[in-house]
């Protein structure tokens, strides 16, 4: 009996059952997917309409006051520096981004920390703490105050006309002087007047000249009598050491009817009197 040869394996053939059962799958799950993208998209919709109707749209949260809180040139101003920020009554206050607000207040020379707060219904509150001004640049009616930072103010947008009368400062390198801008070049001249407005309430400086850079000379009134001009280092100084040593060097011309009123203190911490 003759052998039968062997049969070739082959592959089962896919019916045409089987390629509708695939394509149907394919099918419902794109159904499935334009649906769930259909409901998120009117999700997303419903929620801005509703954000609209309850917060954006919503008459009762229109703006109807600016409140300002400071303790200097912006009290009582809030129109003027609604107005400068670009702020209206009536608008909404959901409409108004309190970060970008609180960056254009930040940016105004004489603010040196804001806070910005709505407050509902109506209400947009704004606390500001302004810098304080220190000295006048270049002359005693000069455009320009500048606080501890070397900051430079508009002088008629400061709290100087509130404070006692302000050094000068003049003899500074920079000729182009604006708002906003710090003057890094009046750091030892800032020092002197800060030392002496906080640690020495007999010495009131009046003008700081800064003309000469090896030497800084400063017009000043001891107890508000005397007037004495001081040469002091403008570099590698003690400022605290120095004034310390100007106070007890005048103290000393008056117990011994010393009128003469230039004092040196620039020969290594050696008190010069002229």
């Amino acid at each position: 009996m003759a052998k039968k040869p062997p049969e070739k394996h082959k592959l089962p053939a896919k019916n045409a059952a089987n390629v509708r059962s695939d394509s149907d799958k394919l099918l419902r799950a794109l159904i499935v997917l334009f649906i769930l993208m259909g409901t998120a998209a009117a999700l997303v919709a419903g929620l801005v309409v509703l954000r609209r109707v309850l917060f954006t749209s919503n008459p009762r949260f229109l703006l109807r006051e600016v409140s300002v809180q400071s303790e200097g040139y912006w009290r009582d101003r809030s129109p003027a520096l609604a107005s400068r920020l670009g702020i209206h009554l009536g608008d909404n206050l959901f409409s108004i981004d309190p970060g970008e607000l609180r960056r254009r207040l930040a940016a105004i020379p004489n603010v040196e920390h804001c806070e910005v707060t709505r407050i509902l219904p109506d209400t947009l509150h704004l606390r500001i703490v302004e810098r304080i001004p220190r000295a006048i640049l270049s002359n005693p009616g000069g455009r320009f105050v500048v606080d501890e930072e070397g900051i430079v103010i508009p002088r008629r947008e400061s709290m100087a006309d509130k404070l006692p009368q302000l050094p000068v400062i003049f003899g500074f390198r920079s000729q182009i002087i604006e708002p906003g801008q710090k003057l890094d070049e009046l750091a030892p001249a800032l020092e002197v007047i800060m030392q002496a407005a906080l640690n020495f309430p007999d010495i009131r400086i009046m003008v700081v000249d800064m003309r000469n850079p090896g030497k800084t000379v400063i017009s000043m009134r001891f107890r508000d009598q005397k007037v004495c001009r001081v040469l002091i280092p403008a570099k590698d100084r003690d400022v605290n050491m120095l004034l310390t040593a100007l106070q007890s060097a005048i103290l000393k011309a008056e117990r011994s009817g010393n009128t003469r009123g230039i004092f040196d203190l620039s020969f290594d911490r050696n008190v010069i009197i002229r």
